[in-house]
C-alpha cells in the first residue's frame, strides 16, 4: 500500500515538474523584448502613427511572444547616434533620417539628393514595401548589420527667412542655416552660404539674424515656432528633394527570431509604415495652412510656373553631379520609381 502512495507521490511530482517546466519553457519565449526608440515630438506623425501601430500588431500578431518597449522623445538615442546605436544594438529599432546613413551606404546617399523626389501620391509606389527600390535599399543596409521596416514621407523641405526668398537670386549672399550634405549642396548652388545650426539655435539664430533663412522639415518649423522670428516661407515641393524619415532594425535581433516571428515583425514595420507616410502627407497640407493662420506669407512653387523653373534651372547642374556620384544602375532605378 505504501509503495502504490509512493508512486502516486512520485508521479504527482514528476506531473508538476512537468507544467513548470513548461511554464518556465512558455515564459522564457515571452521575455522577447524589442527596444523601439524615436526622437522629435512624440506627438509626431512619424511617431504617434508608427509607434502604437507597430506595437499592437507586433505584440497581438506574436500572441505576447514579443514586447515592444518605447523610449521616446531622445530618451534612449537622439537624431545624430541612431546609425551608431542600431548596429552596436544599444537599440533594437529606431526612428532614423535616411540622410545619416549616406556616408556608409551608397543607396541611402542617392536618396537623399535632389533628383529623388517623388510627389506624395507616387511615394507608396517609388519606394514602398514590395517595390525594388525599397529591396535595394534593405539590401545594402543589411550589408551594415541593419534591416529596413519603413521609410517615411516627411514632404519636402521649407524654406523659412526674414525676408522673401521665391527666386535662385534670393539665396545669393545670404547666410542660409542647413542640416545635411545635401541642403548645403542646394544653398552653396544657389549662391548662398550654409551654416550648420542645431536644431535648438535656429529661432535665436533666425530672431538676431545670424542667419537670414533656415532650411528645414515644416513640422519642425512649426514646433519651434520660427513663424515669430521669419515671416516668409517657401514651401520647394521637391525641388530641394525630400525629407525622409524610417524605421530600421538591428539586423542581429531580427535574425536571432524564429521565421514565424521575423515575418511579423516586417510585416508590421510595413504596415505601420504605410499608416505613418499616410498620416504624415494629410498633415502636410493641414501644417502649411497652420503657418499661415500664424502669420507667414507662405510661398509655394507649382510646376509650370516662373519661379519652379527658375529652381529646377538653378539646381540642375547639381542634379547632374549628385548622379555621377553613384553606379548608373541605382540612378537608373530611381529614375524608373519615379516614373
Amino acid at each position: 500500500m505504501q509503495s502504490v502512495r509512493r508512486r502516486r507521490v512520485l508521479a504527482g511530482i514528476g506531473a508538476s515538474a512537468l507544467v513548470l517546466a513548461g511554464t518556465r519553457a512558455s515564459r522564457a519565449e515571452a521575455a522577447v523584448t524589442l527596444r523601439l526608440a524615436s526622437w522629435g515630438a512624440p506627438a509626431a506623425p512619424q511617431v504617434v502613427n508608427f509607434v502604437g501601430a507597430f506595437q499592437s500588431m507586433v505584440e497581438n500578431g506574436s500572441g505576447g511572444r514579443i514586447a515592444v518597449q518605447s523610449f521616446p522623445a531622445g530618451s534612449l538615442v537622439n537624431e545624430r547616434a541612431v546609425p551608431t546605436a542600431i548596429q552596436t544594438r544599444v537599440v533594437d529599432i529606431s526612428l532614423t533620417t535616411l540622410g545619416s546613413w549616406a556616408s556608409i551606404v551608397p543607396a541611402a546617399g542617392a536618396l537623399n539628393t535632389v533628383f529623388f523626389s517623388p510627389t506624395a501620391v507616387g511615394f507608396a509606389k517609388a519606394i514602398g514595401p514590395g517595390t525594388p527600390l525599397f529591396q535595394t535599399l534593405d539590401d545594402a543596409m543589411a550589408q551594415h548589420g541593419v534591416r529596413v521596416l519603413a521609410v517615411l514621407y516627411n514632404g519636402p523641405v521649407v524654406v523659412a527667412s526674414r525676408a522673401p526668398m521665391e527666386a535662385p537670386a534670393d539665396f545669393r549672399g545670404k547666410t542660409v542655416r542647413v542640416f545635411d550634405r545635401l541642403t548645403a549642396q542646394i544653398v552653396q548652388t544657389l549662391g548662398g552660404a550654409p551654416s550648420t545650426i542645431e536644431v535648438a539655435d535656429v529661432y535665436p539664430a533666425l530672431e538676431r539674424g545670424t542667419v537670414q533663412a533656415a532650411i528645414g522639415g515644416l513640422e519642425g518649423a512649426i514646433g519651434l515656432k520660427e513663424y515669430e522670428v521669419a515671416k516668409y516661407l517657401l514651401a520647394t515641393n521637391g525641388l530641394f528633394g525630400l525629407l525622409m524619415t524610417g524605421y530600421v532594425m538591428n539586423k542581429s535581433a531580427l535574425d536571432a527570431l524564429p521565421p514565424d516571428l521575423q515575418k511579423i515583425v516586417l510585416d508590421a514595420g510595413h504596415e505601420a509604415g504605410r499608416q505613418a507616410s499616410a498620416a504624415m502627407i494629410d498633415a502636410y497640407a493641414k501644417e502649411l495652412d497652420e503657418m499661415r493662420q500664424h502669420g507667414m506669407q507662405v510661398s509655394l512653387l507649382q510646376p509650370g510656373t516662373p519661379a519652379y523653373q527658375g529652381f529646377a534651372t538653378a539646381l540642375a547642374p547639381l542634379a547632374e553631379a549628385q548622379k555621377k556620384q553613384f553606379p548608373p544602375a541605382l540612378v537608373q532605378q530611381i529614375t524608373d520609381a519615379q516614373r
